[in-house]
């Protein structure tokens, strides 16, 4: 994998449904390299767990735990499949030492305390720590903080909507046409619906972690900040240093002074240099580095559940979203 194909992946992951035209543009290249080069990627299952979903910030005040910590259990394998039963899970990893990092997204915080008690019990993890993160934290690009404010400011979703959504979430870059077939109206429509959804932050894209697979060393960085720096700048400087490296620069609501950093590198000596440059930053304590060795997302989480449900039924689509102020009959 060359340069072109990392700056290639890194602007599909921006932007999913970025054209052909314009990838070309952006690459200095013809549209016909940039076929054969998506091409190539497709066939190794680069793209295969992008989804499309309903952003998360659309369903309003959801609670986002990171539970992580020393798993004692003795088959990994099982215990990923088993933390997928819970249909709040939707990500797991397993780094160097047995650290096990679960995440979780839940309806209310109420539930905060069964979840992190089952992760802790299905992980056999008795010392976890949890984090809980803010999908608008100001430091990470994120559909809807970007553009309009949660479910409150955005146009309610309609059965077409949901269906359109649905017909995404497999393949996010399916052609307008395709998707019009699928859902009965004309490509005017989707292409409509699709950049409304989009503006206003009720259509969210899911990049996974481990893209392009078998390629790169992912490492996670847990920085330790001094009293009262702010989380929010640092984070951003992490992120504008090193954009070809940094994935995601993450604070927790509940931990002061600390962010959490995912680098990914096909060189371990660029993943060195960069613990160490981060390391002598004036607002950090210490740098912890951990290598992702395992990577697990789920398709069995109750808003998938929800989306797949409500795309299906077209009559008890609107009245059941309704109740979360989600729903409408308009179609526009």
């Amino acid at each position: 994998m060359d340069d072109t194909d990392k700056k290639l992946l890194q602007l599909i992951s921006e932007d999913p449904r970025i054209p052909l035209k314009e990838l070309a543009k952006r690459l200095g290249t013809s549209r016909q390299t940039v076929n054969r080069r998506l091409q190539v990627l497709t066939r190794l299952g680069t793209f295969k767990c992008i989804r499309a979903k309903i952003s998360y910030g659309y369903y309003g005040d959801l609670t986002f735990p990171v539970v992580w910590g020393i798993s004692k259990a003795a088959s990994i394998d099982n215990t990923l499949d088993r933390l997928g039963e819970n249909e709040s899970t939707f990500a797991a990893a397993v780094l160097g030492g047995g650290v096990l990092l679960v995440f979780g997204c839940l309806r209310e915080v109420s539930e905060l305390e069964r979840y992190v008690g089952s992760v802790k019990r299905v992980a056999d993890m008795p010392e976890a720590t949890v984090g809980l993160l803010s999908y608008h934290d100001g430091v990470n690009f994120d559909c809807w903080s970007e553009g309009a404010t949660l479910s409150r400011s955005c146009k309610q979703l309609s059965s077409l909507d949901l269906k359109i959504i649905a017909a995404l979430h497999d393949d996010p870059r399916k052609p307008v046409k395709i998707i019009a077939d699928v859902v009965g109206v004309s490509t005017k429509t989707v292409r409509r619906h699709i950049e409304r959804m989009r503006s206003e932050g009720s259509l969210d894209f899911r990049i996974p972690v481990d893209f392009p697979p078998g390629e790169s060393f992912f490492t996670l960085l847990f920085i330790n900040l001094r009293s009262g720096a702010d989380k929010v700048k640092i984070g951003r400087r992490i992120l504008s240093r090193y954009p070809q490296c940094v994935l995601i620069a993450r604070p927790f609501i509940n931990i002061p002074d600390f962010v959490r950093v995912l680098l990914r590198s096909e060189k371990m000596s660029e993943i060195r240099r960069i613990i160490k440059e981060v390391s002598e930053d004036d607002d950090v304590v210490s740098v912890k580095p951990n290598l992702i060795y395992f990577w697990r997302e789920y398709e069995t989480t109750w808003h998938n559940k929800m989306l797949r449900t409500l795309a299906r039924t077209p009559g008890g689509a609107v009245a059941d979203l309704t109740e979360s102020g989600l729903g409408s009959d308009d179609h526009g």
